[in-house]
């Protein structure tokens, strides 16, 4: 069984370090979970995950509900 992620084994995209994983949208990339500071960037994660994650898409400014 695979253990939840623990602070050494996060990825986090964008803003501040997370204190509750929770709180945050995520997604799998490349087999690590990776985390997002607002659903935006999470949609355009999806979008386009490999621009996305080599910092080649611009940070979305508003958050999408």
């Amino acid at each position: 069984m695979k253990q939840p992620p623990t602070e050494q084994n996060l990825t986090i995209v964008c803003g501040d370090p997370i204190k509750d994983i929770n709180d945050y949208p995520s997604a799998v990339y490349r087999g690590e979970v990776v985390y997002f500071c607002t659903r935006a960037c999470l949609k355009a994660y999806k979008l386009d995950p490999n621009n996305f994650m080599a910092g080649e898409i611009e940070h979305p400014m508003d958050d999408e509900s």
